[in-house]
């Protein structure tokens, strides 16, 4: 990149001013140029700093210069340096002003500092013997010149109106500046080190981070660009954009400009006639969802000295489709009844399909916990049996055309991911589950050499195996005539078993140890122990009553799968 002339670039991407100074200014301070770090990175804010400053130093010099030609043993050359070198002022936004520097609180003392350049600027008046071969027309002029620089310095001694920050939006706005922190950083390398500490979560969830990332950064201008830079009015601008964003668009070859850009003119395709196409608008869930990756997101800026200020992201408010509900919801008494009705949940033809939904129930876990359990996932503390949700890491792959060992094929397979790092837990079991016969279908599982809860649910692409309980369950749903889509699914059940310990007498920190769900508040963080297993399963056991579910009828039946599950075992 071409770089003007008052700009240097660093090897570490740090821009610098520079300006060359007059012959005579530069024999009085001693040096030919005056270099100064920007401390920024971006090169508009860096061409927008230095022309700033050499608009505002150039006048300066220029009027010292002529000064010099006057009586140049009026100069002070510690005046003149307080005044260029001293009294360049970083603005909070990267942008620079010449004022000049307080050096000292004690107003005799600033007030003789003010007397020092003050006389600098009337040395107009010590003409005698440097004015002997002037006109007066010259030396009118000069006369004006020192004036208009007197007027210059005494200005910028004034109160500073805050300054503008660029913005690329349509109207001009007049935000806070920004600040530049301790550690500061290009979207992209925040993100990379972000992303690491979450290399505990999801394939998918991952996923999900960075696609909401490469849209935030498309519309900021770049993945180049400073994080701390994002200033108040591009992030509001970026949850505007939301509205205007078609679904798909880059699948669909729709170029997306800047969050200020798509505002002003949103995007859209067009037929082969050229007319525009409408195509929808990404939904409410998804703009939900990407501002809910960008608020974790801009928190690690925060807290790892990145950015200064609060997490705007945090204070947006969420969209809405207009439609009733935004996602799963609890179920009903009735349609707990309608699912758990002996005449249906007897006709189930696959493991998955009878035991999906009581353990969803009673446990409340995530389908994936479930899906993934381990026979020696099944433990008893304290003399309550609880199932154990463990996170397992997948093995690190090989070299490209390598092929794995059946050790490591072995280790990808017993994989389980979680959603973050308190999903790690141990759950009590309820004692219907064991009125039901769940103790005997495990030794059933056991007998055919299995070590899986469920063996017949395959490893999808990204080491979950909850795919098929879901699609089951949900098929399940809609024979019993429950199933909402997005409303009523076997996510549900969680929110159903959320919803009774809610009310239940157990507190909140409890209910979130059960569920897995991230406690909230510094104090439940950092402070608080987590709740023995057995005052958690009495709690427990009392919230999740359900009488009307009839466990004399609803029975397992020794060997009632053994044959299809020895069929079809999956690795």
């Amino acid at each position: 990149m071409l770089l003007a002339s008052h700009l240097r670039r660093s090897r570490h991407g740090i821009y610098y001013f520079r300006i060359v100074l007059p012959d005579p200014i530069a024999a009085l301070l001693g040096q030919r140029e005056l270099v100064r770090s920007l401390g920024i990175r971006s090169p508009k804010i860096a061409r927008k700093s230095g022309y700033q400053l050499s608009l505002q130093l150039t006048p300066i010099l220029e009027g010292l210069q002529r000064i010099m030609a006057i009586d140049p043993n009026s100069i002070n050359p510690n005046d003149v340096r307080k005044l260029i070198v001293e009294g360049m002022v970083f603005q909070p936004d990267g942008g620079m002003r010449v004022a000049r520097v307080e050096t000292n609180n004690d107003p005799v003392i600033a007030k003789q500092e003010m007397k020092a350049l003050e006389d600098t600027a009337t040395a107009w008046r010590r003409v005698h013997d440097f004015t002997a071969n002037l006109s007066d027309d010259e030396f009118a002029k000069r006369q004006a010149d020192a004036a208009r620089l007197r007027d210059e310095m005494l200005a910028m001694t004034a109160p500073i109106a805050p300054p503008a920050v660029l913005s690329t939006s349509v109207a001009p706005h007049v935000v806070p500046g920004v600040v530049i922190p301790l550690r500061p950083t290009t979207l992209e390398v925040a993100f990379e080190k972000y992303m690491k500490t979450k290399d505990g979560i999801a394939q998918n969830t991952k996923d999900a981070y960075q696609a909401s990332f490469d849209l935030f950064a498309t519309l900021m201008g770049g993945k180049e660009r400073m994080a701390h830079e994002i200033t108040a009015i591009e992030i509001l601008d970026f949850d505007d954009a939301l509205t205007h964003i078609p679904q798909h668009a880059v699948k669909r070859g729709i170029k997306l400009g800047t969050a200020a850009e798509i505002n002003a003119n949103p995007p859209y395709r067009c037929d082969e006639d050229g007319n525009p196409i409408d195509d929808d608008i990404i939904s409410a869930e998804t703009a939900n969802l990407h501002l809910t990756n960008l608020q974790s997101f801009f928190d690690y800026l925060i807290s790892s000295g990145r950015r200064e200020g609060q997490n705007l992201f945090a204070t947006i408010k969420p969209h809405s489709s207009g439609n009733q509900g935004g996602g799963a919801v609890g179920f009903e008494e009735n349609e707990l009844r309608a699912i758990f009705a002996p005449e249906s949940l007897m006709q189930a033809k696959r493991p998955s399909q009878f035991w999906g939904p009581l353990l969803a129930l009673y446990t409340g876990a995530r389908l994936n916990e479930l899906a993934c359990l381990d026979l020696v996932d099944f433990v008893e503390e304290k003399g309550v049996p609880c199932i154990s949700v463990r996170f397992v890491p997948r093995a690190k792959p090989n070299r490209k055309n390598q092929k794995q060992s059946k050790k490591q094929e072995e280790a990808a397979r017993s994989a389980k991911i979680l959603k973050n790092a308190t999903s790690r837990r141990q759950v009590p079991l309820h004692p219907d589950l064991w009125e039901i016969g769940l103790q005997e279908y495990i030794a059933d599982v056991r007998s055919l050499g299995a070590t899986r809860l469920f063996p017949t649910l395959p490893l999808d692409s990204k080491g979950k195996r909850e795919r098929r309980m879901s699609h089951d369950g949900n098929e399940y749903l809609k024979f019993v005539g429950v199933h909402v889509k997005r409303q009523k699914v076997m996510h549900s059940f969680r929110d159903t078993v959320s919803d009774m310990l809610g009310i239940s007498d157990m507190d909140e920190f409890s209910a979130d140890q059960w569920t897995g769900h991230t406690t909230q508040g510094i104090k439940a963080k950092h402070y608080r122990k987590k709740v023995a297993i057995d005052i958690q399963a009495i709690k427990g056991f009392k919230a999740l009553d359900f009488p009307f579910i009839d466990t004399e009828r609803i029975q397992y039946r020794k060997g009632w799968w053994n044959d299809w599950t020895a069929q079809e075992m999956k690795p």
